[in-house]
């Protein structure tokens, strides 16, 4: 048995799983006697398709369980689309959840991962499908995982949230280059920030895209900065019914699961109401540090 601590959420995790193990071992601790979420990970030879009501139909397929019970399947297939490689199975508030994946070197056509021959591709995999069960049991805990880049600096934590390919992580690197030591990366790609008694925390979570920066680290939630590219430096703070519009496609929203939007909608509001957002029209340089740097000193 694993255990491991990520948001103050409790986790045991039954695997033989390397890569998942190796990245998430900042975040080890002792086992817990009452985990909030138990995961079985496993690798097979074979795997059935699961039946159910199809919610959604992408790179994943999502169905609800039907015949009385309560929860979901979550699985991928092969370019045939005829072999089940993957396979999730949740129980309704993703506290209980069981992963499949086939026990072979499967070579996906595109991924972010620079170094993917080093590992079993299903590892990975599986420690994706990890990361979907976590964030959707944040929910269920005032708990909602964005993607964007944060930081934490000087006791304060900073979000900088933009469409991908906008600039976030070059953000956060003018912050190291210019601020220096004071700044920690806290999670580069997939935050977590959660409400615990009353006010927004910034949580880092094993889950960084392709530039893989986190640490097993929280900080109070300072500011949510909003970037978009501009030949100028301009920042101004947003209200918060232009910040709702901001930050919702950033956000990792469960919209097969009425229960859970109307969760992850009052976390996004408590989060807005609590803190301020900001709009960061930017280039790349050191006077857009220094524009945050004055609204969150």
């Amino acid at each position: 048995m694993n255990s491991f601590k990520i948001a103050d959420i409790k986790m045991n995790i039954e695997t033989d799983n390397k890569y998942l193990k190796e990245r998430m071992k900042i975040f080890q601790t002792y086992i817990h006697k009452n985990p909030d979420m138990m995961l079985n990970i496993q690798s097979c030879n074979h795997i059935n398709e699961p039946s159910g009501t199809l919610l959604v139909d992408e790179s994943l397929r999502w169905l609800k369980k039907e015949n009385g019970e309560s929860g979901y399947h979550i699985y991928a297939v092969d370019q045939s689309r005829k072999h089940v490689i993957a396979h999730m199975d949740t129980n309704e508030d993703w506290s209980r959840v069981s992963i499949s994946c086939l026990h072979l070197n499967y070579e996906p056509e595109d991924t972010d991962a620079e170094d993917i021959e080093m590992f079993d591709w299903m590892e990975y995999y599986s420690f994706m499908l990890a990361g979907i069960a976590f964030r959707n049991h944040l929910l269920t805990r005032d708990g909602i995982v964005i993607h964007s880049s944060s930081i934490s600096w000087e006791g304060k934590g900073i979000v900088f949230t933009a469409p991908s390919g906008t600039g976030k992580s070059t953000h956060v690197k003018l912050w190291e280059r210019y601020i220096g030591q004071k700044v920690t990366t806290v999670n580069d790609d997939t935050p977590a920030i959660r409400i615990k008694e009353g006010d927004p925390v910034l949580y880092g979570t094993p889950w960084s895209g392709s530039t893989d920066k986190f640490n097993n680290t929280s900080v109070p939630l300072a500011a949510v900065v909003v970037l978009e590219q501009s030949s100028e430096n301009t920042i101004r703070e947003l209200s918060a019914a232009e910040a709702l519009p901001k930050v919702m496609p950033r956000s990792f929203l469960p919209y097969f699961d009425e229960n859970l939007m109307i969760k992850a909608y009052e976390v996004l509001e408590k989060i807005i109401s609590s803190v301020p957002f900001y709009l960061l029209r930017c280039r790349p340089d050191k006077e857009a540090v220094e524009l945050v740097y004055q609204c969150v000193r």
